[in-house]
């Protein structure tokens, strides 16, 4: 089988009992069989909460007696088992995507608050954080870098996380923006190596430190640190596959005073320590957070 289309299934004793969320599945498909055909109330492999999302072709979910074709760009949620189907069409020669299954453990509540909120066939971009988490899960499991069940709850705990900044930014678009909040938002963009504190932004933005830092948050749904923070790891990512500077020079170039302190938040953020990054061919490029 080609290592670039697999499915990865999960069963960790340690994680049954207790408040943890469990990962049941993960997998990288390319279908080209019109055989390919599921029904959410025949399968026996529930509960499950089945997050699954195109890249190439397309493929058709129906719900509740609606059909929609998920080409690229977008994904589809359901639950399993529930009135749904979905399956590769006549019109279509190819379906290539990836998906995640959940147990809904410890998470019923946040699944079916992000539905109402995303829509059943939310579109997404390609380079937004959560499908790059969701390619970077794939290529963990390929790895079998997930060895526990401790692992795998921070990783569906993490990508649920991820649905909510995604929910967020469909909230909140930069074109509604104020004008001194889009302002602090280009100084940061063009500043982003040198800044030194928040009065530097606030001052640009011509708002006092406090209303600032909270018309931010309320504006953008990031803190200016956690927006700077963004910026900084979308240019580390360019610098880590378009140079060879060291990973402490990169540090440097992006705004950090030392390489451990650069390689603690970019593996937090992006899953994967710089280093391992730069030489993972298959881990997708990086934007941590789109507007669209």
């Amino acid at each position: 089988m080609n290592e670039d289309y697999k499915t990865y299934g999960f069963r960790f004793l340690d994680t049954v009992n207790g408040p943890f969320c469990q990962l049941f599945a993960v997998g990288h498909e390319y279908v080209n069989d019109h055989k390919y055909y599921w029904d959410g109330l025949t399968r026996i492999d529930g509960p499950l909460f089945l997050f699954q999302y195109t890249i190439s072709g397309f493929g058709c979910v129906e719900m509740n007696g609606e059909t929609f074709q998920v080409g690229p760009g977008y994904a589809f949620m359901v639950d399993i088992p529930s009135n749904h189907r979905y399956y590769l069409p006549k019109n279509s020669d190819r379906w290539e995507f990836y998906y995640i299954l959940i147990r809904p453990n410890s998470i019923v509540e946040q699944w079916e608050e992000l539905v109402k909120q995303l829509g059943r066939v939310p579109k997404i971009p390609e380079e937004s954080s959560v499908i790059l988490f969701l390619k970077n899960v794939f290529s963990a499991a390929r790895k079998n870098h997930i060895t526990d069940g401790f692992r795998a709850s921070t990783i569906v705990y993490q990508f649920i996380m991820e649905l909510y900044r995604l929910s967020n930014a469909y909230k909140r678009k930069i074109n509604t923006w104020p004008e001194k909040i889009k302002t602090a938002a280009c100084y940061m963009e063009v500043n982003y190596a040198t800044l030194q504190s928040l009065e530097e932004i606030s001052d640009a933005a011509g708002l006092s430190k406090y209303h600032f830092t909270r018309t931010f948050k309320k504006t953008t749904g990031y803190t200016p640190i956690e927006y700077i923070t963004k910026i900084r790891m979308e240019k580390a990512v360019k610098l880590l596959r378009q140079t060879e500077l060291t990973i402490d020079e990169i540090a440097r170039e992006i705004g950090y005073s030392t390489g451990s302190y650069f390689i603690k938040v970019f593996r937090q953020r992006v899953g994967f320590p710089p280093g391992e990054f730069r030489l993972g061919k298959d881990l997708a490029y990086v934007n941590q957070f789109t507007f669209d």
